[in-house]
């Protein structure tokens, strides 16, 4: 138990990683016919101009947040595993709480992610909101959100034991 309580903060962020690698490489949103992919939902994209009408695809307001904050849980975790080494024990079991919660709220964030929406500007009445609105999320997604709030649970241990384990003098 005490290996494991030594590399489970690796560990998490090696969950952590997987995740975010499915998030930013895998399709986001399908209806079988169209594909978001993980870019485009997270960061937009713009559609160019057809018929003088520009469009841009925006970025989903819950991926983006998901993505930031697995972004935030990830280097809190890689900065709780050094910190131990360091010395620095109490700090490393607040920058592992941080973690936790971030990678558990990315979690929920990538569950709750609505498929993108269009805006378009310019000549004529273009006034599409949402054409992919039945678009699903995809099981990539799931699996990704899956692993941040494992990655989550798994970084209570080295936070609980960096706060409040008993060191030997």
């Amino acid at each position: 138990m005490k290996t494991f309580l030594k590399y489970s903060g690796f560990l998490a962020a090696v969950i952590a990683v997987v995740g975010f690698i499915l998030m930013m490489t895998t399709p986001a949103f399908s209806n079988g016919d169209h594909v978001i992919t993980g870019t485009q939902a997270i960061f937009g994209e713009d559609l160019g101009e057809v018929l003088g009408v520009k469009s841009h695809m925006d970025a989903a307001w819950s991926a983006t947040l998901g993505w930031i904050l697995a972004m935030v849980g990830v280097i809190a975790l890689l900065l709780g595993v050094v910190l131990p080494l360091l010395k620095l024990e109490k700090f490393a079991g607040l920058v592992n709480l941080i973690a936790l919660v971030a990678l558990v709220i990315a979690g929920v964030f990538v569950f709750i992610s609505q498929p993108c929406s269009v805006t378009t500007s310019g000549y004529g009445n273009a006034a599409i909101t949402n054409p992919y609105s039945d678009h699903a999320l995809s099981s990539t997604w799931i699996i990704a959100a899956i692993l941040y709030i494992a990655a989550g649970a798994i970084a209570i241990l080295p936070a609980a034991m960096d706060l409040f384990g008993k060191k030997k003098k």
